[in-house]
């Protein structure tokens, strides 16, 4: 067997094993590492065999030329080694700039390597002038892959800075929330003994209807009492008591109700995001003449956990094509239904969005399956 051929078997062969080692991952990180992976072997397939042209021009020893036909594999190998310790399967959601730059590169890439090998150009000058362009296209490339995952990085990390500032404000809130409690406690508890012996003189004398109904104005005097909500997940008590306290600044009711396992294997950055974001807009949107409540329900269903979110709306102000509001006040207002489709994609799930009889629904499912559902 030949050493061109030999080399020419090799190229195909690093391709499959290292493609079969990138494997995991959604469909475009697939196809950013086997693109930067193709362009790498080709443009290192054109520098071996220039560098064999010039090993054979300067000395044409069979050993010296071999040696020289594989130093340029050390690119490849340092492309490999570069994605490896950089990978981006860890953040889902990557800037489409970057894939386009991402993409187009490794296209050009690949395309001159063919157009070079095809023409098997012998002229030194202009082989080492292609040969630098190579190299200068594959930098630039390999560069691009390493933005691309320091530019998510990045925001992944302010992402998680602002989570937890919107963490500590919930437990912040929460514990001012516990404290009011507590104080209007000790001062219901200092009334009740009153009350209740005032309801047992009318209950003495027959007055059965004027009993239930200072009763009934009783209960609703003090409804607002015990206003800090529980549930087994900290996450979701923090936000849900964060966007109760928006509510009641704003004199807007939230109906919620919770039944969730303690641990969830989601992101905290995610979940955080994804209650601000559908509750959040569901207060700066809401519309209603008759003070109907927010509706709010996070439930496990089977392997799935449902996050449904519905308010009163002014039909006039949807935006029917997108079904989003068409105002745009305020920093990063009109990115919040992006935010929650991304997560809900993260985790192998879906966000729908519909108006139905005047109220506003936002209906999201994640899969609590997700990690064994993408292995597959």
């Amino acid at each position: 067997m030949s050493i061109p051929l030999l080399y020419s078997l090799a190229y195909p062969i690093l391709i499959i094993v290292f493609a079969l080692i990138f494997s995991k991952g959604d469909f475009v990180h697939r196809f950013i590492k086997v693109s930067i992976l193709v362009a790498s072997i080709i443009v290192t397939a054109v520098l071996s065999k220039n560098t064999g042209i010039w090993m054979g021009e300067v000395r044409n020893a069979f050993i010296l030329v071999a040696l020289a036909r594989s130093l340029p594999y050390l690119f490849f190998v340092s492309i490999c080694f570069l994605m490896m310790k950089i990978d981006i399967n860890r953040y889902a959601n990557l800037p489409k700039e970057m894939i386009i730059i991402i993409s187009i590169l490794s296209a050009l890439l690949i395309a001159a390597g063919i157009v070079e090998h095809t023409l098997d150009i012998h002229e030194i000058t202009v082989n080492v002038l292609l040969s630098l362009l190579d190299v200068v296209l594959l930098a630039i490339l390999a560069l691009s892959y390493y933005a691309a995952y320091k530019n998510v990085e990045n925001r992944h990390r302010i992402t998680n800075l602002e989570v937890q500032k919107t963490l500590g404000d919930a437990e912040k809130m929460s514990v001012e929330i516990n404290q009011i409690n507590l104080e209007e406690l000790e001062k219901l508890r200092h009334d009740i003994k009153n009350q209740l012996s005032y309801v047992d003189v009318l209950l003495k004398q027959n007055k059965t209807s004027e009993a239930i109904e200072y009763i009934s104005e009783y209960l609703d005097k003090n409804s607002n009492v015990l206003n800090s909500f529980s549930c087994s997940n900290n996450v979701i008590n923090s936000i849900i008591n964060l966007e109760l306290t928006k509510a009641k600044i704003k004199k807007i009711k939230i109906d919620v109700k919770v039944v969730v396992p303690p641990l969830l294997p989601f992101d905290d950055t995610d979940l955080v995001s994804l209650l601000t974001n559908t509750i959040d807009n569901a207060l700066e949107n809401y519309y209603s003449e008759t003070n109907e409540p927010i509706v709010v329900r996070i439930i496990k269903q089977n392997d799935f956990i449902r996050f449904f979110v519905s308010n009163p709306v002014d039909i006039s102000k949807i935006n029917h094509r997108s079904l989003t509001t068409t105002r745009k006040v305020g920093r990063g207002h009109g990115y919040g239904t992006k935010i929650v489709k991304n997560i809900a994609s993260t985790y192998n799930g879906y966000a729908d969005y519909n108006v139905e009889n005047n109220q506003f629904v936002c209906d999201i499912v994640l899969n609590l399956d997700y990690q064994n559902e993408k292995s597959k």
